[in-house]
């Protein structure tokens, strides 16, 4: 279903971080958390839902319970690899880092905007200039076909 579409070298830099942050905190470091971790961190900027990561990891994982798999991502979560957000009901997960969300209410399709667009720009300037203002995220919704010509 997924195809990787962040590069290993900065997954396993993630994984490796994720490992210290585990241990620091207390937690056990198991194959299955990784496999969990990995497979959300590879796939993470296409905005996974948690059916779609559930899918991909009982390729590995088989047996996993949906439970297992929820708890861990939410753990990353809480640990800031990771944030949810919800989009017609279903729960969908992405970079942690504050960015803008393009919901395309047409095709389901969800698009990140790059730094450097006017949005996020505007966004990145504003957190600067009022240091008590911290944007978690910013989901638009829109329509993202064109009409034909």
């Amino acid at each position: 279903m997924f195809s990787t579409n962040v590069p290993a070298t900065e997954v396993n830099n993630r994984l490796h971080r994720l490992v210290e942050e585990l241990r620091k905190r207390g937690y056990r470091v198991t194959a299955q958390r990784l496999t969990i971790a990995r497979i959300v961190l590879e796939n993470v900027k296409k905005h996974p839902s948690f059916m779609q990561l559930l899918g991909e990891i009982r390729k590995q994982v088989p047996s996993i319970s949906p439970s297992t798999v929820y708890n861990n991502l939410q753990l990353l979560e809480q640990l800031g690899f990771i944030k949810s957000f919800d989009v017609a009901g279903e729960t969908h997960y992405d970079e942690a880092d504050p960015h803008v969300n393009i919901v395309c209410i047409d095709t389901g399709e969800i698009i990140d905007l790059e730094p450097s667009d006017t949005l996020t720009r505007f966004i990145n300037d504003l957190q600067k200039e009022k240091e008590e203002l911290s944007v978690y995220e910013i989901i638009i919704h829109a329509f993202c076909r064109r009409g034909s010509s």
